[in-house]
């Protein structure tokens, strides 16, 4: 969901990881301003007048195809500010606690063009290929190798050479 601050457009983003023992669900995405396909977790913008467990709820019907039963742990917060683009970036990572049905994809935005289910090691390899938002992709990438607890908030600041890392709290050992 895009909302405003003063004149600073926020854009809300969830993120979901969806467990099947030890295997994790990835959509592969293709988008387009992209130039190849690439994994990822289930998510997206929160629309206008959603709450965050609507979206994700909804995201994750959309592209993957299964009914979001019980949402668990928020996995962490990052706060990306991109001063470039006046915008500010705000992506909640939760654990979906349980869910039903067969994996199938649903995006009506034909963007997803697979699903799949892959063992958590798989998962981190295809994370750390995915040239995703490090302001994303860094925080999933710790909890998954429980390198911080969950809960943890990020803080990144977008360059001219990217998003770098300020901060965490609670601190991560890695950050």
């Amino acid at each position: 969901m895009r909302h405003t601050s003063d004149t600073i457009r926020i854009d809300h983003v969830v993120i979901a990881i969806l467990r099947h023992a030890d295997q994790i669900v990835m959509v592969q995405q293709l988008t387009p301003h992209d130039h190849q396909p690439y994994w990822v977790l289930p998510g997206g913008l929160v629309e206008a007048g959603e709450l965050l467990t609507e979206a994700i709820i909804r995201e994750v019907q959309e592209e993957v195809g299964v009914h979001v039963t019980a949402i668990g742990a928020i996995v962490g917060v990052s706060q990306i500010d991109r001063p470039a683009q006046t915008a500010q970036t705000l992506s909640f990572l939760v654990e979906v606690a349980h869910w039903q049905s067969a994996l199938q994809c649903q995006d009506p935005d034909g963007e997803v063009h697979s699903v799949e289910l892959v063992a958590q090691e798989e998962a981190i390899s295809r994370l750390q290929r995915n040239g995703a938002w490090p302001g994303m992709r860094e925080l999933l990438l710790a909890y998954l190798r429980k390198e911080v607890q969950a809960g943890t908030m990020w803080f990144y600041r977008e360059r001219a050479d990217g998003q770098q890392l300020l901060g965490t709290l609670p601190p991560a050992r890695n950050a």
